[in-house]
């Protein structure tokens, strides 16, 4: 345990050194939202002129608190946050799958983890925390802590609206969270009239639906979606087939979710969820980037660490190992030589390799009956 920490520390210690390092102009990402706080209190649309801003309103009102802070501090407590969700929600599912083998699991996940999570934390990018939050709800459904899974769902969803995939998918299997995330999407809609005039949040609403269509059109080749591969090879989709395309694989990842929840138990089937949503998320998101798949590490992690503690999928686990520290070093290790466009064919390869050994290993191989031990490397 103090081993798998101090990953997570020590280079958490580096960033906080090179945020300060940097002054506040430089702070990347990090200054579209304060950018967006500030045309809030200045009841200027967060989306109009054109402006790097593709969130809902709300997620404006969440970061209010740490825009208030003085630089750096600010900025260090949104990534200290981020980080710290994150790493207690991994470590919440280790305990809850893993039992006594929690801690040696939660290290060899760290291990994978850390590396693909390092450029959004450094960026003080939102996909940490919506990782965070996403990772915090799945460990809610084992306990069957449906408020709290409730509650973590709807900040998932007011940190990025692709948080509806998560919601939808587990209010199928699990009836109890239905009524609860509706009416904490009630109470997130409400959010936001209590910061700003109505007039002005009625508008920032449409300024957003007018806005969305921008971020599933997008054609340039710096994202690392299913297009990120395609584009590599000089083609591009139709935005209409690659809106059909993602309908379709919805329906399939849906399917594939509702036969794995119906066979198998918790947590196991929590894992499974989360593993089927984020790598969903990061395919056939038009928009996502290298460092999106923090989203989807933690998956990577705990599976490795599953399947490399039973006899038949021992294999499988270290080759899940091996492709989620290919996606957090190959692409800093190649960018001499091929730029940022590594990981953009690279990190969707690994998502559709790493979704069809899950499933394979599920049908065709694994025996759920005997209880997992984590190996030793």
């Amino acid at each position: 345990m103090r081993l798998a920490l101090a990953i997570w520390i020590v280079p958490l210690l580096v960033i906080m050194g090179l945020v300060i390092a940097s002054p506040p102009i430089h702070r990347t990402v990090v200054n579209v939202y304060h950018t967006a706080v500030d045309n809030w209190w200045a009841q200027r649309s967060l989306y109009k002129p054109a402006f790097s801003y593709h969130y809902l309103p709300q997620f404006t009102v969440l970061f209010m608190p740490f825009h208030i802070l003085p630089w750096p501090l600010g900025d260090w407590l949104w990534r200290l946050v981020s980080a710290g969700l994150l790493v207690s929600g991994l470590w919440r599912l280790a305990r809850q799958q893993f039992g006594g083998e929690a801690t040696r699991a939660f290290l060899w996940s760290t291990l994978l983890v850390m590396p693909l999570s390092l450029g959004a934390l450094r960026n003080g990018q939102a996909n940490v925390i919506f990782a965070a939050f996403t990772l915090q709800a799945v460990a809610c459904l084992s306990p069957r802590q449906w408020w709290a899974a409730a509650v973590f769902m709807v900040l998932a969803l007011a940190v990025k609206q692709l948080g509806l995939v998560l919601i939808v998918f587990a209010a199928v299997i699990y009836p109890p969270l239905r009524w609860r995330v509706a009416l904490g999407i009630v109470a997130l809609a409400g959010l936001p009239f209590l910061f700003g005039r109505p007039d002005y949040v009625v508008s920032q609403y449409r300024d957003f639906l007018e806005h969305l269509p921008v971020c599933a059109a997008v054609i340039e080749h710096r994202f690392a979606d299913l297009n990120g591969i395609i584009r590599t090879f000089g083609g591009e989709l139709h935005a209409g087939v690659s809106k059909v395309m993602r309908m379709l694989a919805g329906g399939a990842i849906l399917g594939a979710w509702w036969i794995g929840a119906r066979r198998w138990a918790d947590p196991l089937r929590a894992m499974w969820l989360y593993a089927l949503v984020a790598s969903y998320l990061m395919l056939f998101n038009p928009m996502t980037e290298a460092n999106s798949y923090v989203i989807v590490a933690p998956a990577f992690g705990l599976w490795a660490a599953w399947a490399s503690g039973r006899k038949e999928t021992r294999r499988v686990g270290w080759d899940l190992a091996c492709m989620g520290l290919s996606m957090g070093l190959l692409p800093s290790l190649f960018r001499p030589w091929f730029g940022n466009y590594f990981a953009l064919i690279w990190h969707p390869t690994m998502t559709i390799f790493f979704v069809g050994m899950l499933i394979y290993f599920r049908w065709r191989i694994v025996d759920l009956t005997e209880e997992p031990r984590v190996q030793s490397a």
